[in-house]
Order: structure tokens, then sequence, then C-alpha cells
């Protein structure tokens, strides 16, 4: 399993894409043999068991927060995780700029569902001026097309995602790819993908 795993990640790291690995799909054994093998960039969608694990597992993992923003949970995140991938909250960043060492990836919606977490790119440059105003580290964009759809549908949404990206060369994170979809992202400029459950299946 061990050989398995490394061979996939060294293929994505060799080809100058870096990962983080979604820590929600595996227990506490299996994150430290992952850590164990040398990576150190680990996600977590769940407000307390990122406050959990970040307590008691080795305090030179970066943690990144991947799920919804809620403004009850921000001081938490903002002291155990290094880079939050999912902000889509300009409604706090006064909140939010409280805590300088945070750094921020916008979450992007390219769908027409007003329902899913993101920001529309209409809205994209008010927001990163209020970022800017409130002196918020923004280090780039997020991704997370539905799993249902088509790779074509997925792979016009990353080529989309890449064209923005290109726009503001001072970032350097297009995080995009799961493990349903890394191959399809890779193609189109991705420099972080998001691992998790196809590590261990």
């Amino acid at each position: 399993m061990k050989s398995k795993v490394t061979t996939l990640l060294n293929d994505i790291t060799n080809s100058g894409v870096d990962v983080c690995l979604i820590s929600k799909y595996w227990d506490e054994g299996q994150l430290m043999e992952l850590y164990e093998m040398g990576y150190r960039k680990f996600g977590e969608n769940r407000v307390n068991v990122l406050v959990e694990r970040a307590m008691k597992l080795p305090s030179d993992i970066e943690w990144h927060f991947v799920g919804n923003l809620q403004s009850r949970d921000l001081g938490k995140i903002c002291k155990h995780a290094s880079l939050i991938q999912s902000f889509d909250r300009p409604d706090l960043l006064e909140k939010l700029s409280h805590y300088p060492e945070i750094e921020i990836l916008i979450q992007i919606n390219l769908t027409d569902d007003k329902n899913r977490n993101g920001i529309n790119p209409n809205d994209l440059g008010i927001v990163i001026e209020n970022i800017n105003s409130f002196g918020i580290k923004c280090k780039g964009f997020m991704i997370h097309p539905p799993i249902g759809f088509s790779d074509d549908i997925k792979q016009d949404f990353f080529n989309q995602m890449n064209k923005i990206y290109s726009q503001y060369p001072h970032y350097s994170i297009l995080s995009m790819g799961t493990s349903n979809d890394y191959e399809l992202a890779n193609g189109c400029g991705a420099t972080l993908n998001r691992l998790g459950r196809l590590l261990f299946d």
C-alpha cells in the first residue's frame, strides 16, 4: 500500500503539482503513515477535528481548512490552520483581518447554482479589492466542481479557472482537482491537488 501511495504522489509532485491530503478519510494512524512518508500539507473540513488533530499531531503539519466558513468558527480555524482554501465570505473580512498570519484562497463558483459555495466570477474584482483593503494575504483560487458533472464540463471549468488565475500573476496557488479528477485538473494548469480516499482505496 505504501509503495502504491508513494508512486502516485511522487508522480504528481514530480510533475510540478503540490498536494494537500484531505484527512477526513483517514484515522490518525493512516494520517501518520503519510506524515512519515514526508507529507506535511493536510486538509480538514471539520472544525472540531481540525482543532483536535492540530493540537495532538506533529506541529510541523501545515493544516488547510477546506470546509464551509462560519463566523463562530473563524477564530478556531485561524488559530490552527495556515491556509483557508474555501474563502467565499466577504462579510467575514473585517473579522479575518484580526488574524494576520492566516492566508486564503478564494473559492470560485462557475455553476449557475447560486446555492453552491463560491464567489461568482462577476463579483471577483470587488471581492479582491476588499480583500486587499483589509490586508488579507490571498494566495490564489480554489474550485470544486460538482462530482456528478461530466469530464467535459469539468475540463471546461478547469480551463475557465486557469484563465482567471492567469489574470493575477502575483498569486501562486490554483487549487483544483480531487481524487475524482486530479489528472484532468493538472492538464488544465492546477498547482495544487486535494487528494483523499484515492490514496487508501
